[in-house]
């Protein structure tokens, strides 16, 4: 009895020991990798697109990194997939299942030839290699052109209509267009890494003074999309700007697939703007600072990623128009071509009165310097200066700017006046050549009797001027009233008494208005009363306001401290830079952030007036 329950027991503890030692196995197992790479289709052609699908099978329990693949020179890839990923291993009852997953390039060979796809490759989270294909080899032939569908035979009866038609090629994948699209040929305006980078090229780099100048910034990211915080926006010396895209807390409206080097990525535009150089000379544009975050690897394994980028400075030369050729009356920073018209409120105006001559120029860029010459009077008509207004129309591309001026035509006789052409110089950077633009003054036709020569001399716009008094009065005979002396010393008195009287108000009135406008001017900028504002207004959730408050107030006393000293002044620079960065965040700024800058904005202030 007791050999038998001695076999029973060693019969059973080999069992155990079996299936523990099956089950370490399992456990200690590596994963079992298998990769795919294939094409579609098997023969290819030049400048038509094709797909390669790289796939991969996994069965086991250790964490799998695939690896992208390298693709040679001449082949472009259209769209950018991420390598096929496999979760890491999943063990069920002690039993493994079989992953599969697969991924497809869609590429396209600029010419015909031979190319080998490398890099097919998949290793474990410790870096071993678990499997590994060798280089693919794709043939690519010349394209047979437009050539002709060859038609079925006639004599074959198709019993299935359309099911042996020759099959349409799928249409070809449209390429990006627009603004947004970065600039192709070398990599320039960044320095490259393979976490991402931050992108500056402008269209122009030895504008002249005047001439548009268009600047864009671009985040590349190795994944589809990402989003970006400002830290601190480039700076614009010397330049006249204007914002083509508002900041926004999403990086980029779209995300356009880019290839650099070997390196597979996105870009996006986070930056648009046109510049103006107001002078000649070396202008340079500041970096531009931003935080990027993105999903590294696909989006359900991938993982969280934040980099701090950054664009290197980009230094313009602006030049001066050139002096040969320049035509007299030409302001410097007039680009053209500028197209000029005039109207008159009125073709016909009687004698003495005032009608309003309207000269309009449009063009390219902004033309809030251009300077419109004012149009020369005639003999009998007077041409008096007006009011002058300029715009800029954002929306067109390039920008167009507008300048309206508007003139006072007073005629001081009848007859039918014709002015002078009127002409406006300008400069045509793409032909470096000098022109100039006319237009025809309308023809004005005064009405009515000649004016008094003394009238005609007087320079003064009747539409301002005050009438005189009257030469001639008519009196009548009328009863006297100044009968006694108090009556006449009465009656005498009352009137200087009470035109000494209003007179004393008035001037009381207009001493106590101009003393309370000048207090409250003062108070307004007086550097405490306007962060007194800022709090206000930060209090009221007016951010940005609360910002410009700030720097008003920053100003204010700046131009106030007699030497605030050179720490002092690098300290008030990057208050001012702080402040600026929030207020162009728009909407989505931090309160606390704000109020950190105000509190540092009020330190330099106080700072500055214990200096002076």
């Amino acid at each position: 009895m007791t050999s038998v329950l001695r076999r029973r027991s060693l019969r059973q503890l080999c069992s155990a020991h079996a299936l523990a030692l099956s089950v370490a196995w399992a456990s200690e197992a590596r994963a079992q990798v298998a990769l795919q790479l294939s094409i579609d289709p098997p023969q290819p052609v030049a400048g038509e697109p094709f797909h390669i699908i790289y796939g991969v099978s996994m069965q086991g329990g250790a964490g799998v990194v695939v690896q992208p693949l390298a693709m040679p020179e001449g082949l472009d890839v259209l769209s950018r997939p991420d390598p096929p990923t496999v979760p890491s291993g999943m063990m069920m009852g002690g039993g493994m299942f079989m992953f599969r997953s697969s991924v497809t390039y869609v590429v396209r060979a600029r010419r015909p030839g031979r190319y080998v796809v490398r890099n097919a490759m998949a290793r474990s989270s410790e870096g071993r290699v678990l499997a590994q294909l060798a280089p693919l080899t794709i043939n690519v032939g010349r394209s047979s052109g437009n050539a002709p569908q060859v038609a079925p035979d006639p004599g074959f009866n198709n019993p299935f209509p359309g099911l042996f038609d020759p099959v349409e090629p799928p249409p070809e994948p449209a390429l990006p267009t627009g603004p947004d699209v970065p600039p192709d040929g070398t990599l320039t305006g960044a320095q490259a890494s393979p976490t991402g980078f931050l992108r500056a090229v402008v269209d122009v780099a030895e504008p002249y003074v005047g001439q548009q100048v268009i600047y864009r910034a671009f985040i590349y990211v190795p994944a589809n999309e990402a989003g970006c915080e400002p830290m601190r926006e480039a700076t614009l010396d010397g330049f006249w700007s204007e914002v083509l895209m508002e900041p926004r807390q999403v990086c980029a409206q779209r995300w356009i697939p880019q290839r650099v080097g070997t390196w597979t990525m996105t870009a996006g535009m986070v930056r648009r703007l046109a510049l103006f150089p107001t002078h000649a000379g070396r202008l340079e544009i500041g970096p531009l600072r931003m935080g990027v975050e993105y999903i590294e690897g696909d989006g359900f394994f991938g993982r969280r990623r934040r980099e701090e980028l950054s664009t290197p400075a980009i230094v313009i030369e602006a030049r001066e128009p050139p002096m040969e050729g320049r035509p007299p009356g030409y302001v410097p920073g007039t680009i053209g071509p500028l197209s000029i018209s005039a109207s008159i409120d009125r073709p016909e105006v009687p004698v003495g009165e005032t009608a309003t001559l309207t000269v309009r120029a449009q063009g390219n860029g902004y033309l809030g310097s251009v300077t419109l010459p004012p149009p020369r009077g005639v003999e009998g008509l007077r041409v008096l200066p007006g009011s002058s207004r300029s715009s800029v129309d954002r929306n067109a591309e390039p920008l167009r700017g507008d300048v309206v001026n508007e003139y006072r035509v007073v005629a001081d006789r009848p007859g039918r006046f014709t002015l002078p052409t009127l002409t406006v110089p300008w400069f045509d950077p793409s032909t470096r050549r000098y022109q100039s633009s006319q237009v025809v003054l309308p023809v004005i036709v005064a009405t009515g009797a000649a004016r008094p020569a003394e009238e005609a001399a007087d320079p003064q716009d009747p539409s301002i001027a005050l009438e005189g008094l009257q030469r001639d009065v008519s009196l009548r005979a009328s009863t006297s009233f100044f009968t006694t002396p108090l009556r006449v010393w009465g009656t005498l008195s009352v009137i200087p008494g009470a035109v000494l009287l209003a007179g004393l108000g008035y001037g009381l009135r207009r001493w106590s208005r101009a003393r309370r406008v000048v207090k409250a001017e003062t108070a307004k900028n007086d550097p405490r009363s306007l962060l007194a504002q800022a709090d206000a207004a930060l209090a009221a959730g007016d951010a940005a306001g609360a910002l410009g408050l700030g720097a008003r107030a920053l100003d204010r006393a700046e131009r106030g401290a007699r030497s605030p000293g050179e720490a002092l002044t690098q300290r008030a620079r990057a208050a001012r830079e702080a402040g600026d960065g929030l207020r162009f965040a728009g909407a989505a700024v931090d309160r606390d952030a704000v109020a950190t800058a105000l509190r540092e904005l009020r330190a330099v202030v106080e700072a500055m007036e214990a200096a002076s």
